[in-house]
């Protein structure tokens, strides 16, 4: 027949062979950063207790364990993709990614509240970044002749472009230049069912070269819109 020792036996009869101790650890059932403390007596646990971890051990592991899971669980991939691409063409330094992921996880504990706050980590990183300097260096946008905004694309690797109606190019001779060093835009040239007709860098080229050969087949197939044989003129 076999006694049930009670932890408080142990406590009294072997206190100097009682140990305290205490781990952050990660729980991957919650997904959450917990602090275990025990009490422990050889190998034996004869009590623990879980709790939230201090501030800077929750960030340091659950910034570590959302790298680990990847960061796009928790930041829009597009967006920070592009700024990425963008400092790159601006020829910025790159920011130091996983040390912003750990200044936003300061005060977090869970993958939780990591989703709940990713809205803050593209500002978090803007904030390190000289802003002004990179949108006149990599605009977000571009005005075209008759006033239209459109969105600058950045790729990691290739040139950046924009794309727009055709028509939002007429009386545009020059193709728009961006970056340190004066770099034409990959420009996508729509017709009205969004398609590009054409994508060029040469936009003085595309009317001269190109351009006399469209007109007659998009007259015919979109004749409420205006095709003019000068486009540089309008």
């Amino acid at each position: 027949m076999t006694a049930r020792i009670e932890p408080e036996w142990l406590l009294d009869l072997f206190p100097d062979r009682i140990e305290e101790r205490s781990s952050v650890n990660w729980n991957r059932i919650s997904e959450r950063v917990e602090k275990v403390s025990a009490l422990v007596y050889e190998k034996l646990v004869i009590e623990e207790s879980r709790g939230a971890a201090s501030e800077s051990e929750a960030a340091n592991l659950l910034a570590r364990k959302a790298i680990e899971m990847g960061i796009d669980h928790f930041v829009e991939k597009e967006t920070l993709e592009q700024l990425l691409a963008r400092l790159a063409f601006a020829g910025f330094e790159q920011p130091d990614v996983p040390q912003v992921l750990r200044d936003m996880c300061q005060g977090l504990q869970s993958f939780d509240d990591l989703r709940g706050a990713s809205k803050n980590f593209i500002p978090l990183l803007e904030e390190k970044l000289n802003a002004r300097l990179l949108n006149e260096v990599a605009p977000l946008s571009i005005r075209l002749k008759h006033g239209r905004q459109t969105r600058v694309h950045y790729e990691q690797g290739r040139p950046p472009w924009i794309s727009s109606r055709l028509q939002d190019f007429f009386g545009m001779q020059d193709t728009p230049r961006i970056g340190p060093e004066n770099t034409p835009v990959v420009v996508h040239l729509l017709v009205p069912n969004h398609r590009a007709v054409q994508t060029t860098t040469d936009l003085a080229g595309f009317w001269e070269r190109l351009y006399p050969q469209v007109p007659r087949e998009l007259m015919r197939r979109y004749p409420k819109h205006a095709w003019p044989e000068q486009p540089t003129n309008r």
